[in-house]
């Protein structure tokens, strides 16, 4: 038995118990809330990457992430700086002599008070000599210098994304821009058709096949219209704007500028520039630095302090008092502590070296990839602006055949497919071409810049 069944019965049941409107009377209406106006965003590819940067909740964390590496900084460095602090001291004593020295002396009193006295001042302590906080100083610089570089990094990686997503929504824009053009030729070939059926020159064939052909383009329209509004939806979601902004597209999709640049320019180029070899490099001369701080435990501590203020009995004035003192600490036995602390730097080293290497690797592949899809995309681009020409050419030529009666539409119909795959190769091609020159700027670690002016503050945060 359907579910839905009780449901159907229940809809006359409720329609008995419920009184109907009298006859002629119009039903009441609730009244509706106008529609919210929808937010329209232009954005060009600079605007959209100056959006993401500044909205990213990535880029965010990777801020906070540099502003913690700096407390730690600071931290690190307030353990070689002076500590000062102010005391106030009172005690009221009384003790027994006898008990303190262990015997009782002739003509000295048995107990002593109880009496009140009270201190206060300044007192202060430094460092002298403490290798290992220096060591750990250092190795918080380059803590913090890796939390820049890594922020570095997840700003291009945003960057990528929001590139290519812009990219994807120019193709989509193409696409549909192309059908459009496509439509209303598809629409006068098939007032062609009817014409020169109405005036006995063309035949009902050919009329119908144009109107199939108009239909195709049509549905290859709507396609195209779809892939746009999922392209500008991502776009959107990539730059984390309210779900149904609408958002139009100042830039067009055409043939950028290339590098002219080889594999061994740009290889060297992303070793010095890659933030991702940057912040591994920082790392391990952090670990380096942290062996060292580890080691220098087993050298000796020189450490002063001192004490400055007044003194005095509650009954007499007080006296200027002051006390410094220097100490010497020799370690001698710390438990295993010193190895162990050596032990994880080594450690540490060794897994940056191993990542270095592997993103070395990385790298070099990327830009490789990058290389060869940018030389191919660059072709393809020359052979497919060359195909658009000499499909509208042959699409003229079938068009004037047909419009002489030389010739049925058969050819004007195969000109229009030749005409469409043309048109889907060249934008296809110029995506192509325009993600590739991002994919190799991406490799040598220099994609924001390509496309952010470098006095943009979204370009300057490093």
């Amino acid at each position: 038995m359907l579910r839905s069944t009780p449901l159907a019965l229940g809809v006359p049941l409720v329609t008995l118990l419920c009184p109907s409107p009298a006859r002629g009377q119009a039903p009441i209406q609730a009244p509706t809330a106008p529609p919210a106006p929808v937010r329209t965003v232009s954005l060009s590819l600079a605007q959209a990457l100056r959006t993401a940067l500044d909205q990213s909740p990535r880029v965010q964390q990777s801020l906070l992430a540099i502003a913690e590496s700096g407390d730690e900084r600071r931290s690190a460095a307030a353990a070689l700086m002076p500590t000062v602090a102010a005391e106030a001291l009172g005690q009221r004593n009384k003790y027994n002599l006898e008990a303190q020295m262990g015997m009782s002396v002739p003509g000295f009193p048995k107990e002593v008070g109880p009496y009140n006295w009270s201190r206060t001042g300044l007192e202060a302590q430094v460092s002298l000599f403490d290798l290992s906080l220096w060591k750990k100083w250092r190795a918080s610089q380059h803590g913090e210098d890796s939390a820049r570089a890594q922020g570095r990094a997840v700003r291009e990686e945003v960057a990528a994304i929001v590139v290519g997503q812009y990219l994807r929504a120019l193709r989509a824009a193409a696409s549909v821009q192309a059908g459009e053009s496509r439509v209303e030729l598809a629409e006068a070939l098939a007032k062609l058709a009817e014409n020169q059926q109405k005036q006995g020159v063309g035949t009902k064939l050919d009329t119908l096949r144009s109107q199939v052909q108009l239909q195709t383009e049509r549905q290859r329209l709507i396609q195209a219209q779809t892939q746009r509004a999922t392209a500008l939806a991502g776009l959107g979601r990539a730059l984390s704007l309210e779900p149904g902004t609408r958002i139009e597209l100042t830039d067009a999709l055409a043939t950028p500028a290339l590098p002219a640049t080889g594999f061994q320019e740009s290889f060297a180029a992303s070793l010095a520039q890659r933030p991702e070899l940057a912040a591994l490099e920082a790392r391990e001369k952090a670990a380096a630095n942290m062996q060292e701080a580890a080691q220098a435990l087993r050298l000796p501590t020189l450490v002063a302090s001192g004490f400055y203020g007044s003194a005095g009995l509650e009954s007499h004035p007080s006296t200027r008092t002051y006390q410094v003192t220097v100490g010497l600490r020799v370690p001698l036995f710390t438990g295993g502590l010193v190895s162990a602390q050596v032990s994880r730097a080594k450690s540490e080293q060794s897994r940056v070296q191993e990542a270095r290497r592997e993103v070395r690797s990385q790298v070099g592949f990327e830009i490789q990839v990058a290389q060869a899809e940018l030389d191919a995309a660059a072709h393809e681009v020359e052979v497919a602006n060359l195909a658009v020409a000499l499909s509208t050419e042959a699409l003229s030529q079938a068009r004037h055949r047909f419009e002489a009666g030389v010739s049925n539409n058969i050819e004007v119909i195969n000109a229009q497919d030749e005409l469409a795959k043309a048109n889907d190769s060249q934008i296809s091609a110029l995506y192509r071409l325009n993600q590739s020159r991002a994919d190799l700027a991406r490799a040598t670690g220099r994609l924001e810049n390509m496309y952010l002016p470098q006095d943009h503050p979204a370009a300057s945060a490093r």
